[in-house]
């Protein structure tokens, strides 16, 4: 599927308010990504880069354990990347937003953390070499994305949705500028009480269902809750799987 960056900035921005009370598994991703990096990193007084802070639900983890640290903040949506930087003592000048596959930055950073945003690439591999240009000798990047399972209930009923990569092929995608050190997955299969439901907290993440900008008619929605509910109800209930992948990375030599 072609990604349309507007259009996803776009619907980001809308969701900015009602992002961080229906987050329920992107907390939990950033909880676990957390841990991996105060685990591995050791940059107490050196500089951090966050690609796609969004409402700041990691970059006030990053405050908290990285107190030292100078931190820089990386959102497309340019509100969204204040917003995070308001809210944890960021200065402004250290804000970079824009599509971080196009915009420059420095090359300075001990280390470069993203949660649920790689999946927006639509050049991954360009970017990683880019971002790898970005790191130190020696510099990690830890970051989270989404797996081959994630919104399958979605792409089953729509037909639409992002072309999600599996960790082999991350690893690839990495492996000319990264060492892969560490790679995990995870599958979260949350319950809703109607298709319904499903669509309002996909909207409420800043998700696009289908993949497209096709207006959802009441025929549509309709045609989606039957299919759904065909499809995934069980005991009164309908899923949606989420399937975060984990990696660390370190650059290598060049």
């Amino acid at each position: 599927m072609e990604i349309n960056k507007e259009e996803v900035g776009q619907r980001f921005k809308r969701s900015m308010l009602s992002y961080d009370a229906n987050a329920r598994v992107q907390k939990l991703v950033v909880e676990r990504l957390e841990t991996m990096i105060t685990s591995v990193a050791g940059v107490r007084d050196g500089k951090i880069l966050e690609i796609g802070c969004g409402t700041g639900l990691l970059t006030r983890r990053l405050k908290r354990d990285f107190p030292e640290a100078g931190l820089y903040l990386n959102d497309l949506v340019r509100d969204l990347c204040y917003h995070a930087a308001d809210g944890n003592s960021v200065p402004g000048e250290c804000c970079f937003p824009g599509d971080v596959e196009k915009i420059a930055f420095p090359s300075c950073f001990d280390l470069i953390v993203s949660a649920s945003t790689f999946q927006w690439f639509t050049t991954p591999g360009e970017t990683f070499r880019k971002l790898a240009g970005c790191l130190k000798t020696g510099g990690l990047m830890v970051f989270s994305t989404f797996g081959k399972h994630n919104l399958r209930e979605i792409r089953l009923t729509t037909g639409g949705g992002l072309d999600y990569r599996c960790k082999e092929e991350m690893s690839e995608l990495l492996s000319p500028c990264f060492e892969v050190e560490e790679v995990a997955e995870e599958l979260h299969v949350i319950e809703f009480d109607s298709p319904l439901e499903v669509l309002q907290h996909l909207k409420r993440t800043g998700v696009n269902v289908s993949g497209n900008p096709t207006i959802w008619t009441k025929g549509r929605v309709d045609a989606f809750i039957n299919d759904y509910n065909t499809r995934f109800a069980v005991n009164g209930k309908v899923t949606l799987t989420y399937h975060p992948l984990y990696f660390v990375c370190r650059k290598t030599e060049s």
